[in-house]
């Protein structure tokens, strides 16, 4: 009488490294993406001093083609023998996260043919944003949230860089048989159209650069998106309000420029009147970001424009 071997390749790799005294086996996931008809769970396992990797539709088909593959190396080493511990028959389902059709190849860099492509159909940039950064720290996971329009794309990774690019290349594969239409749809929503499109008299925008500065060139952003445009570049840069803590502790001009430099934005400070002393506040960006502090004296004005801005964007960077 035979007994039907039910022991799937994790449940070996377990059992394997009990029998041999070996460290149970440790899995991580390098990567994921979801939130599609095709989601893809990247795992890696250590056993013995080997290495694996797997693929799979879910995080147990990955973790389990992870130790199919490892059992398969520890088997070639002469180490394991799968008649003293045998295991059902496992084949994975591997994930194919491009279509042969597809016009979009895989590369590294996913994020530059994504901005480029919102760039040709005349719809805004994708918009990144970190959703969670976990784990030890010898085993993070990033998870990045990529936009374009209503479609949303969600990757995992254990670099920022790889779960941005996995989010991007993603978004890539959803939108290229739709993005004519997002882009038609998006032409005849009410103030959507770019700033870059109007005809705008150049000395008018002369002066506002001579009083503001130069402004940040994504001319996209509505007023509308005015609470969303510092969390928007914090996403770009790929930085969490935690990276800013320090400075929101001591909240000082020299504190307010060191979080500008790392977003890539600048301000002015301008003392609109003498008597009493009123004072503003600007950041260069591309919705009105402003302040206004007013007391007996220019340096109490300063003092509150800058208290209030620092209070303003601590409001929206933790949003």
């Amino acid at each position: 009488m035979t007994t039907k071997n039910t022991k799937t390749p994790a449940m070996v790799l377990q059992e394997f490294s009990v029998k041999n005294k070996y460290a149970p086996p440790t899995y991580e996931i390098i990567s994921s993406i979801t939130g599609t008809h095709a989601n893809r769970f990247d795992y890696r396992v250590t056993i013995a001093g080997i290495v694996a990797e797997g693929t799979g539709t879910s995080k147990q088909i990955g973790k389990h083609n992870a130790a199919h593959n490892a059992l398969v190396i520890l088997k070639e080493k002469g180490i394991y023998d799968s008649d003293e511990i045998p295991g059902k028959e496992f084949k994975a389902s591997i994930p194919n996260n491009s279509t042969p059709e597809s016009p979009f190849k895989a590369s590294p860099n996913c994020v530059g043919p994504l901005k480029d492509l919102c760039m040709e159909y005349k719809i805004p940039d994708p918009i990144f944003m970190l959703l969670s950064d976990v784990g030890p720290p010898h085993s993070r996971e990033f998870t990045f949230e990529c936009s374009v329009a209503s479609i949303k794309t969600v990757a995992t990774g254990n670099t920022k860089k790889m779960a941005k690019q996995l989010a991007a290349k993603e978004m890539l594969e959803r939108i290229r048989h739709v993005i004519p239409d997002i882009a038609e749809q998006y032409s005849k929503s009410e103030g959507q159209k770019a700033i870059t499109n109007v005809d705008v008299d150049m000395k008018v925008l002369n002066k506002y650069n001579e009083f503001f500065g130069s402004i940040v060139p994504d001319k996209t952003v509505e007023i509308g998106d005015y609470s969303g445009t510092l969390k928007k570049l914090m996403a770009d840069n790929e930085l969490i309000f935690n990276n800013f803590s320090e400075e929101f502790s001591e909240r000082t001009e020299e504190s307010l420029k060191k979080i500008l430099d790392q977003l890539g934005l600048n301000y002015n400070i301008y003392e609109i009147q003498d008597n009493p002393p009123i004072v503003t506040l600007s950041l260069n960006t591309d919705t009105p970001f402003t302040t206004i502090g007013m007391s007996m004296s220019k340096e109490n004005a300063k003092a509150e424009a800058l208290s209030q801005a620092f209070e303003i964007m601590e409001v929206f960077m933790r949003l």
